[in-house]
């Protein structure tokens, strides 16, 4: 894919107008089906419409482009080992693929896609340093070996925190392709080792370009929450109701989710009717668990803060 449709790409996924970034790579793919950043550009566009859409479906989909990209790349290697590109595109896809694995409660097998990930993005390096957003894949696996006893059950991976946000930071911090995949990164991992006010700031620097990202916005609200900011955290998750009621109003996922900040944030502020109401609107789903993302985890937390209330 040229540059400028790489732009174009990204801008669109993170406006949320997917029809338009998937013209884009499909128009990309249809020039030259031998370019494995097509598949990959793709697939990335599939992942965010899942975390946004809450669609469950699409994961086929998204795991057979990432299938695609992952052969067409290693076709090319095989006939030049030394492409620095194939070699990028394929440890960003299979980044990709342990990333949704994760979201789908998958670790170990995320773990194990996640080895496949450094060596070729380590090779696109050295084979042609202008390729810098490799260093954000290089990063993430660096954070996840870190804090692997948070997934794994308490296997460590020996992991540096610190080459990780140094990497991490690095990309999020320029105006490249993945810029904004590295701010979400940085904002969640930021939140997950307790620095809110650094999570919140890089939240902010994407959606100062993305004003209305529904993703950027639910984590927004979780720093809000985790640092004790329970009015803002109201303020955002009505918003984000709103949002997702507009656009996705079939979305168990992203509801039951933003009712269980919420319900808490009630709870938190002594508003105990509120966070009732929230929660029982996740528990009149518990039917439904076994097609919802997710949902379990949120009825057994709303069934822990109904005994709690």
């Amino acid at each position: 894919m040229e540059s400028g449709d790489v732009f174009r790409t990204r801008d669109f996924s993170y406006r949320q107008q997917y029809d338009s970034a998937l013209a884009i790579t499909s128009a990309a793919i249809a020039r030259d089906s031998s370019d494995p950043a097509g598949y990959y550009w793709q697939a990335s566009i599939i992942q965010l419409l899942i975390y946004d859409s809450g669609n469950k479906l699409l994961a086929d989909s998204f795991h057979a482009l990432c299938d695609k990209a992952v052969a067409v790349a290693r076709q090319r290697l095989s006939r030049d080992p030394s492409d620095a590109l194939a070699h990028f595109d394929l440890g960003m896809a299979q980044l990709n693929r342990a990333e949704f694995l994760g979201w789908q409660q998958r670790p170990l097998t995320a773990f194990r896609v996640l080895l496949d990930v450094t060596p070729h993005l380590s090779a696109a390096l050295a084979e042609d340093s202008s390729l810098a957003d490799a260093r954000l894949g290089i990063g993430i696996v660096e954070y996840f070996r870190a804090c692997a006893d948070r997934y794994t059950l308490g296997v460590s991976l020996f992991g540096s925190r610190a080459k990780a946000y140094r990497l991490v930071t690095g990309v999020a911090d320029r105006d490249g392709p993945l810029q904004p995949a590295a701010e979400l990164m940085l904002a969640y991992m930021l939140k997950e080792d307790g620095d809110a006010a650094g999570a919140a700031r890089y939240c902010r620097q994407l959606l100062r370009r993305y004003p209305e990202n529904r993703v950027a916005m639910r984590t927004m609200r979780d720093i809000y929450y985790e640092n004790g900011d329970l009015a803002a955290a109201l303020a955002a998750g009505n918003h984000i109701e709103q949002e997702v009621l507009r656009v996705w109003p079939a979305n168990q996922y992203a509801l039951a989710e933003n009712w269980i900040v919420c319900g808490k944030a009630f709870a938190g502020l002594g508003q105990k009717d509120s966070a009732r109401t929230r929660f029982d609107r996740v528990l009149a789903w518990e039917r439904d668990q076994a097609d919802v993302p997710w949902l379990p985890q949120y009825v057994r937390e709303a069934k822990q803060w109904r005994k709690k209330l």
